[in-house]
């Protein structure tokens, strides 16, 4: 599928205008990849989430996974709803806050989860390809922006 070109002199081609340009790409690929199992994007950041968060210590708080996901809470809270209509989530009562609900991945979320994963990394492996050696720095400057500390990966020492 081919892109169209951009003007270099045109306001298009400021580097927002860029990034929300290769947003849209990134956003219609994961959407493919993830119309089988028939979840939107969000839907799998959340369920994923979920089933990552699950088998650490307490319980998953929508708080808690809105802040994982880096995702708003209002949002977070629609999205689990219809996750649990789904039957892919469950939202039981909390025990130590009776103003949060406690979010677990039913059996049938964690497979979907799991059949999904594969997809998704696929699609966005293909995507960020086109960046070569690139990817990894381009992964943390976009982490910058977001206002995130970036992961500094220390190169494995050879030869000792």
């Amino acid at each position: 599928m081919s892109e169209p070109s951009v003007d270099m002199n045109s306001p298009a081609a400021s580097a927002g205008a860029a990034l929300w340009r290769a947003g849209n790409i990134w956003r219609r690929r994961q959407n493919a990849a993830l119309r089988p199992c028939g979840l939107s994007p969000v839907q799998y950041l959340l369920l994923a989430g979920i089933v990552d968060l699950s088998g650490r210590n307490g319980p998953v708080t929508q708080a808690t996974l809105a802040r994982h996901c880096g995702a708003d809470a209002m949002m977070t809270s629609q999205v689990t709803r219809a996750l649990e209509r789904a039957g892919l989530v469950r939202r039981d009562a909390n025990q130590t806050d009776a103003r949060a609900f406690a979010l677990a991945p039913t059996a049938q979320g964690r497979k979907l989860a799991g059949r999904a994963a594969p997809a998704v990394a696929r699609a966005e492996a293909d995507f960020f390809s086109a960046l070569g050696p690139d990817a990894e720095a381009f992964a943390g400057a976009l982490q910058l922006l977001a206002g995130e500390k970036p992961r500094r990966r220390v190169p494995a020492a050879r030869g000792i």
